[in-house]
């Protein structure tokens, strides 16, 4: 390395102009050194900090790969495979943290602690004795032109002796502040190079360590399995392009269909009424009171289930029942406030009024208003495939409800009229009725195995009670001769007549009282039993 230049102990004693010159040329050099080294200390004060959040961050990263096993996602489900992949992860990971946490310490002792304390010893030295020096060279003018001042005419000894003595003192005192100063100022130009070499030489080091160190630790086996995990990875990006651009082709292909159906007034012609579904759902705005005379409306999500109208608001988990539409009335009504309203008219006089607003596709409303909520198909439609054949005895008495048959003989599906021990229907929803069946074969613990089903009806479910006492009644007198049968039947029926399609038969309270009446001691047996 070359030679440096130096300031001269043996001139500061004389403290000529020429050596307070040079002196200034390294004070010029002191202060361009101190804010270079003061970027370089910033520069690397950021690797030092950048390589603490890297170390911190790693081992976040390693504990949340820990508990990814213990998270619950709705939507992932017990993915074995990812856990024990990330599981493998997390140990690797783990291991980096181990050496990221080394590299910080070597960071901290070969890189930075140099360059720190060039920064707050070698520099702030050069600051003090600036201060120091400047100090003493004043006191030194002071002492020397106070002597100069002395008289010659009025010659006091003390006072002489007082200002040489104050001229000896401030000289020496200059001349020993200022020797420190340049030797410091000497000193700085080895120091600065250490300074900025040793740091550099330290940073190099802790980065060839650090990598050994994770060499030594991701072993062949880890290659083989970051290889394994990259070739999944690959497969996974080729499985989401597939599915991304089957995707877009979706969005395209419901784009072209849907165009005709984003006009709130589309042409019926060309898209027309379904007049065939058994399931309907879509927002409609629904009209309550706000006051004696005043209303408003509030727009919903309706659907309809089974036989039941259906609404949800935005935000809910499920839908509430607003009404059961099998038996109601749908006509078309107007509104001043809304286009394409209707109403919906139970069988017990509630009514609804909807509208479906213009942003949807009204003119299936206004096509016809009966289309806006459809019915699902009744009970005999939905069980048709599922019916039995219907066993009777001779008297050939049947008697046909919308969900399923009952005759003298048997309960459908197959049920023995002996086997029945209660039939009663739900007290709040009348269109549920279930049967308590008594097994043929076994008892357990001493008593007879019994079996509860439950059905829904169209019909009202007391009244199919009715009829099953009634055919159980029947049976109980099957010896009776067919006149005694027949005038049986004709006292239990009901005044009016069966309805048009032949769907149930109407029977009265009373009859059916005395029909519950004749088998109560019987029924009451079984179901103790």
């Amino acid at each position: 390395m070359p030679g440096i230049d130096k300031l001269p102990l043996e001139e500061t004693l004389e403290d000529s102009p020429q050596t307070r010159s040079l002196l200034g040329v390294f004070e010029e050099d002191t202060a361009a050194t101190s804010s270079y080294f003061s970027q370089l200390f910033k520069a690397m004060q950021r690797i030092y900090d950048a390589q603490n959040e890297l170390s911190a961050a790693t081992h976040l990263t390693s504990r949340l790969l820990k508990d990814y096993e213990k998270q619950r996602f709705p939507l992932g489900g017990d993915d074995e495979v990812m856990s024990s992949t990330l599981q493998q992860f997390a140990k690797v990971i783990d291991e980096l943290s181990s050496c990221h946490a080394v590299l910080s310490t070597q960071l901290a002792d070969a890189m930075m602690f140099p360059i720190t304390q060039f920064q707050e010893r070698d520099l702030r030295e050069i600051v003090i004795l600036k201060e120091v020096f400047q100090i003493s060279s004043d006191d030194h003018d002071t002492a020397v032109n106070r002597y100069s001042r002395l008289s010659k005419r009025k010659e006091n000894e003390k006072v002489k002796n007082e200002v040489m003595e104050d001229v000896y003192t401030s000289r020496k005192k200059q001349h020993e502040t200022i020797m420190h100063y340049f030797a410091s100022l000497n000193m700085l130009q080895y120091k600065k190079k250490i300074a900025l070499l040793e740091p550099l030489l330290g940073y190099m080091q802790a980065q060839i360590s650090f990598f050994k160190l994770g060499s030594e630790n991701l072993t062949q086996q880890w290659e083989e399995f970051l290889t394994n995990i990259g070739t999944s990875v690959q497969n996974v990006r080729r499985e989401m392009d597939s599915d991304a651009e089957a995707t877009e082709q979706t969005i395209q292909d419901l784009k072209a269909a849907s165009d005709p159906l984003y006009m709130p007034d589309p042409d019926p012609n060309k898209i027309p009424v379904n007049r065939n579904l058994t399931r309907k759902a879509g927002y409609l705005n629904t009209r309550y009171k706000t006051g004696l005379v005043s209303s408003a409306w509030e727009r919903q999500y309706f659907f309809t289930q089974g036989g039941n109208l259906m609404s949800q608001s935005r935000g809910d988990v499920a839908g509430g029942l607003v009404m059961d539409i099998d038996n109601c009335s749908v006509m078309a009504v107007d509104c001043d406030d809304r286009r394409f309203c209707f109403q919906i008219t139970s069988f017990d006089g509630k009514k609804i009024y909807l509208s479906e607003n213009p942003e949807e596709i009204a003119a299936r409303v206004n096509q016809s208003a009966l289309e806006a909520v459809t019915p699902s198909p009744s009970f005999q439609q939905r069980h048709e495939s599922f019916r039995p054949i219907i066993h009777t005895t001779p008297v050939h008495q049947l008697m046909s409800l919308q969900f399923f048959q009952v005759s003298i003989c048997c309960v459908v599906p197959q049920f023995p009229l002996s086997s029945v021990v209660l039939c009663a229907s739900h007290q709040e929803n009348k269109r549920l009725f279930g049967f308590v069946l008594k097994t043929a074969g076994g008892r357990v613990d001493g008593r007879p195995v019994t079996v509860c089903y439950v059905f829904e009806s169209n019909n009202d479910g007391e009244k199919i009670c009715d009829s099953v006492g009634l055919a159980k009644q029947i049976a109980l007198h099957s010896e009776m001769d067919l006149e005694e049968q027949s005038r049986l039947i004709a006292a239990s029926s009901r005044p009016g007549q069966p309805a048009a399609d032949g769907q149930f038969l109407v029977l009265s309270n009373s009859q059916s009282e005395d029909s519950d009446a004749g088998e109560e001691g019987q029924k009451t047996g079984e179901s103790e039993a």
